[in-house]
């Protein structure tokens, strides 16, 4: 509750709060412990001195001691948001590492049996990437990786469901998508990485994908890894069919 209050006011407000508060405690415990008949005894001078120093000690001590434990508390703050990104999402690609898609994804189809919803899942493949690695080096390998996660990003609604969940290989639950949409979304990724030149030390790398598309209704009662595995199934014939191409299980 305390870390919520720094946080919502702000590191300066949250210092100034700390030492006008200190400030009012010091003068006063300064009149409690001086006394009102002991005050009684003080002349005008001596008074005024005696609250000067309750002010300026804490005016003084307050912000010493309040700015570095606010400042830890931002750097604590920052820390647990950097790790629930990483705990979230996969470095390099920026999109839902394996975990977090399959729990996301779990969610969305439970909702799309519900609601008896048209859903489509699409397994993906980066083609013959290992020669990626092996002509250019694994930072190339890398580097088209995060090409590729941000142009899923750039293409992808805000409901879709991305993932990558191994080395080159990806995962999407288009929920409330029908088989002709889904088609419409594979095409659409086909062309832009078909667009796409990845430029690492002088050489243009270009790379194409394989999809394996199957798409449901929430009237299939089984589970959401049984549906996962119709796509991979779907994206075995791609690759197996010549791969850089989309082939499809619909109305399962």
């Amino acid at each position: 509750m305390m870390k919520r209050l720094v946080l919502k006011l702000g590191a300066r407000n949250t210092v100034l709060m700390i030492t006008v508060a200190s400030i009012l405690i010091s003068v006063a415990v300064t009149f409690v412990v001086t006394g009102v008949t002991a005050l009684s005894a003080v002349t005008q001078t001596s008074l005024i001195r005696v609250i000067v120093i309750a002010i300026l000690v804490p005016l003084l001590v307050a912000p010493m001691i309040s700015i570095p434990l606010v400042g830890l508390i931002f750097q604590i703050s920052q820390l647990e948001a950097e790790m629930r990104v990483l705990a979230t999402y996969d470095a390099l690609t920026k999109l839902l590492n394996r975990r977090v898609f399959m729990e996301r994804a779990e969610y969305a189809f439970s909702i799309a049996k519900r609601e008896k919803q048209n859903f489509s899942i699409l397994a993906v493949d980066l083609d013959f990437f290992k020669l990626v690695n092996d002509q250019y080096g694994h930072t190339a390998g890398d580097e088209v990786l995060a090409t590729f996660g941000n142009l899923i990003r750039k293409i992808s609604r805000d409901s879709d469901i991305a993932g990558r969940v191994g080395g080159e290989e990806f995962t999407f639950f288009l929920p409330n998508t029908t088989a002709a949409e889904a088609e419409n979304f594979a095409e659409r990724l086909h062309a832009t990485v078909k667009d796409t030149v990845v430029n690492y030390h002088g050489a243009q790398i270009r790379f194409t994908v394989s999809i394996g598309l199957a798409s449901f209704t929430g009237n299939n009662p089984s589970s959401l890894d049984s549906l996962l595995q119709f796509a991979d199934s779907a994206l075995y014939e791609a690759k197996k069919s010549g791969r850089n191409r989309t082939s499809k299980l619909v109305g399962l």
